[in-house]
């Protein structure tokens, strides 16, 4: 699957950019407190997640840090997987990869003990010979939840869109409508369940063809009312073909806006009135890109992902993926990478009300800003983002009151844009050998109107007092 992105250079030099909050009154809207959210991918279930240690109360923590959040179990081994109890020696025997019931109960106990809500993908390839779901497996697995009070949601395959490609065989739209009523009616058949979320259908790139959209039109005219959310997934470019340019090039970040509106014009057309997810995204797919995805490079098209997406009126963003591949959060020994960093401290500071700031420069600008209610403080707004480009740039913020002094959380690389270590207002970012947090101390400067973003960095400006009557 490739994607064409066309580049923009950076300029040499950004000019004083005015952002102006445009109504102080209303939200532009309202993120669920789970916005950010986090996968794992569900290969680690055929290691019975041997590098990723559910009994470590390090890894524990530095997960729980995330909350409240979903914790995704999904990716293309979705659909390879079969649920067994230890006893059931046949099924341990014929099935692809099995997910043994000791390690679905370590998997529970290890999000009950972070503090997050699990969702689990089932695997939608068990068909049977007319071609309809073969729910026998799934309905097991269900009930051993229900038996063990296990509170959870759900979804049923991963990227139908691409089912041909990676598995030559086709599921029809119209058809995994009708699995997903089927996956329903077994879950109201348990009285925990009967309000547990089903979500989906997790597709690969709507936007990308006309077929697709299609596929998803024809799916919620028969599914909208069983889903929750209708939720895609979204990355940038194949990891193998990613360059530093393509990472920092704001058509790169144009591009998810397009997408983005894509699936909003199906959802709307459906009349459903579904929330959206952006159920699986990164930088770049197929594992991401090595050196890049997981370093100080990557942080711009996260955090551009986090503010363009509740700006557009994304309810939840699912992170691919807390470890395994280049992508990931956290590296093969648990060191946390940039995006971990930025991801701590966006749920530190950053509340569920979404502000509608605009500024007067072009699609092209190499400083992106966004604005939300911050988190646990009344009356204070926090505007946040980031300048790809090489030299300064002056902001103007307007629209607003607040107090004299504002609150400032820059955040730049070590040594090199390729640094795994990342910098808050000049001080190292470290966790304790306890997984503990340091404190996360701003700096202040006056607020003037006039603000500078240093090159290839992010910032948190926090506002305080204001009179933003969204935020009261």
């Amino acid at each position: 699957m490739k994607f064409v992105i066309t580049l923009m250079p950076l300029v040499a030099m950004v000019h004083c950019l005015t952002f102006t909050l445009d109504d102080r009154d209303t939200a532009l809207s309202v993120v669920s407190e789970k916005f950010l959210s986090v996968a794992l991918d569900c290969s680690s279930i055929e290691s019975r997640y041997a590098s990723f240690n559910l009994s470590d109360p390090y890894l524990t923590r530095l997960v729980a840090h995330l909350a409240p959040m979903y914790f995704r179990i999904g990716g293309t081994y979705a659909d390879r997987i079969v649920f067994a109890r230890e006893d059931q020696t046949e099924r341990l025997q014929a099935a692809d990869i099995t997910f043994l019931s000791s390690d679905y109960l370590r998997l529970y106990q290890f999000t009950q003990n972070a503090g997050v809500s699990l969702i689990f993908d089932l695997n939608s390839l068990l068909r049977n010979d007319d071609g309809s779901w073969n729910s026998e497996n799934a309905r097991e697995m269900i009930a051993f939840s229900s038996e063990h009070q296990m509170q959870l949601d759900w979804e049923l395959g991963n990227e139908p869109d691409l089912y041909q490609y990676i598995y030559e065989t086709n599921v029809a739209a119209s058809q995994l409508a009708a699995d997903y009523q089927t996956l329903r009616d077994i879950l109201d058949e348990f009285e925990i369940y009967k309000s547990a979320n089903l979500v989906g259908n997790d597709m690969f790139d709507v936007g990308g063809s006309e077929s697709n959209q299609e596929y998803l039109s024809t799916f919620l005219k028969a599914a909208a009312h069983l889903v929750h959310a209708v939720t895609w997934h979204q990355y940038y470019f194949a990891g193998r073909d990613a360059t530093e340019e393509l990472f920092l090039s704001p058509s790169t970040f144009n591009y998810l806006e397009q997408r983005i509106n894509v699936v909003k014009k199906v959802v709307s057309s459906s009349g459903s009135g579904n929330k959206v997810w952006l159920g699986e995204t990164s930088s770049a797919y197929n594992g991401g890109a090595a050196n890049m995805s997981n370093r100080f490079l990557g942080t711009f098209l996260w955090l551009d992902k986090l503010g363009l997406g509740a700006k557009l009126g994304l309810d939840v963003i699912i992170r691919q993926t807390i470890y395994v591949d280049n992508y990931a959060l956290l590296d093969p020994d648990y060191v946390p990478n940039p995006d971990w960093w930025l991801s701590v401290i966006y749920k530190k500071l950053v509340g569920t009300n979404v502000l509608s700031l605009s500024n007067d420069g072009s699609s092209d600008n190499t400083v992106r800003l966004y604005a939300h209610c911050a988190k646990d403080a009344e009356s204070s707004v926090v505007v946040f983002g980031f300048n790809v480009n090489g030299e300064k740039a002056t902001i103007s913020i307007e629209g607003f009151e607040a107090d004299e002094d504002v609150l400032v959380y820059q955040l730049n690389y070590d040594e090199n844009i390729y640094s795994q270590t990342i910098k808050l207002n000049g001080e190292i970012l470290k966790v304790s050998s306890e997984g503990d947090l340091p404190d996360f101390q701003p700096t202040t400067v006056p607020n003037r109107g006039t603000f500078t973003l240093e090159p290839h960095s992010l910032v948190f400006w926090v506002f305080t007092n204001t009179n933003v009557n969204a935020c009261d």
